[in-house]
């Protein structure tokens, strides 16, 4: 971790409570008695969780349950400080756990409401993490895959694979390097320049077509061949494979096209994540909406 550097909270817009034109709660402390931390919608919405005295995000979340309950259970989880949680129901709860078990932070949290359907409260979830990568210059701490990098996630309960801190020989977690720099928002979604990527011509989501393109990691859009509506973004560690799976998707009546835009080197899982994330949060801040099949159980 960097050392402290004195900052004022009032200067720091992903703390504001009316950042990205929402009405925040105040920030609330996980260690809040019944009575304050009432003070947290219990609406579903969006939340945010930052770690005390600090000037930046651990993390950024949505959820269709109240947020008053999501928040009280996520608290409730990580009161063991002996035990790293599973990953779910709490997706965030490893990471937040392992910082805590590092670095001794102490959280507090801030929620908005959001009448929603799934598919606009993940939407607005990847614009919110998309604006604090363009304010911040890199992902919160606990999104988009990003961990601590001396510790190993759990897996679920089902699996049972307990995460903790790695031994002093172990290899560092991969998904503790850095995060990917914001790309610039220029051109226009689907446009051969959009926030400034190299993409490939259109090409038919056909197997024949899919099966020849690179084999390696990088992004993706697919849009209607007649109307160019962007159907859904997306990444992978394995273009062509991806291309082929999709192939298999039903699309109803649409044709679609995909573009794509291959990564060279070392491409890290949560850096294509973070990518994906810019791309989908630009969409939203154009559109304020995902595309169409981005969230096929939201539809």
């Amino acid at each position: 971790m960097q050392p402290d550097i004195p900052f004022d909270a009032e200067d720091i817009p992903y703390f504001f409570d009316n950042w990205c034109s929402l009405p925040w709660s105040p920030w609330i402390p996980f260690s809040a008695d019944k009575r304050e931390f009432g003070q947290i919608p219990h609406e579903p919405g969006l939340y945010r969780i930052r770690p005390v005295g600090r000037d930046f995000l651990m993390y950024i979340g949505e959820t269709r349950r109240p947020l008053h309950q999501r928040l009280s259970d996520l608290r409730m989880e990580l009161r063991n400080r002996e035990i790293m949680p599973w990953i779910e129901p709490h997706a965030e709860a490893p990471g937040l756990w392992a910082w805590r078990d590092a670095e001794g932070f102490a959280y507090e949290c801030s929620a908005t409401p959001l009448d929603a359907s799934t598919g606009g409260r993940k939407g607005m979830e990847s614009f919110l993490l998309y604006h604090y990568r363009q304010e911040r210059g890199e992902s919160p701490l606990c999104n988009l895959g990003r961990f601590h990098p001396r510790y190993r996630r759990s897996s679920d309960h089902k699996t049972g694979l307990r995460g903790g801190k790695l031994e002093a020989g172990q290899l560092g977690n991969p998904a503790g390097e850095m995060s990917l720099p914001p790309r610039n928002p220029t051109g226009d979604p689907g446009s051969p320049e959009w926030m400034g990527i190299q993409w490939s011509i259109s090409i038919p989501l056909v197997p024949e077509r899919a099966g020849d393109t690179p084999a390696g990691p990088g992004v993706y859009l697919l849009a209607d061949d007649g109307t160019r509506e962007i159907l859904t973004l997306g990444q992978a560690g394995n273009c062509a494979e991806r291309f082929l799976s999709l192939c298999r998707r039903s699309w109803e009546r649409r044709e679609p096209v995909f573009s794509f835009f291959a990564m060279e080197g070392t491409v890290l899982p949560h850096q294509l994540r973070e990518l994906e994330n810019d791309l989908l949060g630009n969409f939203f801040e154009r559109f304020r909406k995902s595309p169409e099949y981005q969230f096929p159980r939201s539809r």
